[in-house]
């Protein structure tokens, strides 16, 4: 196993570690807005496969990085508020006690259930999805933490049909921020680990945040890496004072 492959595996170890007390640092370290973020970034994204596509019947829907399938269960309801239908969904994570739980919320959909499936996977490799097959791909807050990028940004583009949506939900790297984005910086950078740790009791796993922010990528940088694999970003929308970014891209 390289280096690389060890980092990550450390990572996916992390998130299997607070995968029961996910949801609810999530909701409490957002103020509920990580809800929000998730429909506005779906809602934009469904417009344009609209426009492309003409309708929202039968689409093909992949989330990566998908946790607890918050984001996979947000693109359900949202289609089906449209009045439009899911053909299949996969939610893919490389965390099984992530997936686990995901499995659980699922369940509680009954016979909704149809259609829904998941798969312990890392974004590097899609395997289970054929080439040009996916209509709206979504990456929420996962992207950040997959080491072979690159290798993830091909794979997108790969299983995307023509004209096919990717949505990009993340914490990215600032070049440039006022007063109020420095305020929401020393949040997620000193306090929101705090608040981490006293409800996950992993200290760890959230001081983690702040680093992978500093070391990632910018929205323009990403938006020049979608451009190499023959996505072009099309709207990027920017939440909190920067601090979250929704990047839009299409394969054309």
């Amino acid at each position: 196993m390289s280096r690389i492959e060890e980092k990550q595996q450390k990572i996916i170890y992390m998130f299997d570690a607070i995968a029961k007390t996910y949801d609810t640092t999530n909701r409490i370290v957002s103020f509920k807005q990580d809800q929000r973020w998730r429909l506005d970034g779906i809602r934009r994204a469904l417009k344009y496969i609209h426009a492309f596509k003409g309708d929202l019947q039968d689409l093909r829907v992949a989330d990566v990085a998908c946790g607890t399938a918050d984001m996979l269960l947000h693109i359900l309801k949202e289609v089906a508020r449209l009045q439009g239908s899911v053909a299949s969904i996969r939610g893919i994570d490389p965390s099984r006690e992530m997936l686990a739980i995901a499995k659980s919320k699922i369940e509680g959909l009954g016979k909704q259930r149809a259609g829904i499936y998941l798969d312990c996977l890392e974004a590097k490799d899609l395997s289970t999805l054929e080439d040009q097959s996916v209509d709206f791909l979504s990456i929420a807050y996962g992207l950040r933490n997959i080491l072979e990028r690159k290798l993830a940004l091909q794979e997108f583009s790969r299983v995307l049909k023509k004209k096919g949506v990717l949505l990009v939900l993340e914490f990215m790297r600032q070049d440039r921020s006022g007063i109020l984005g420095s305020l929401a910086r020393f949040y997620t950078a000193k306090i929101l680990p705090l608040l981490g740790m006293l409800i996950s009791r992993n200290y760890r796993a959230y001081a983690y945040l702040p680093s992978s922010i500093d070391n990632f990528i910018s929205p323009s940088e990403l938006e020049e890496e979608l451009s190499l694999v023959d996505l072009e970003v099309v709207e990027k929308t920017h939440y909190v004072y920067n601090s979250v970014s929704g990047i839009l891209a299409v394969k054309f």
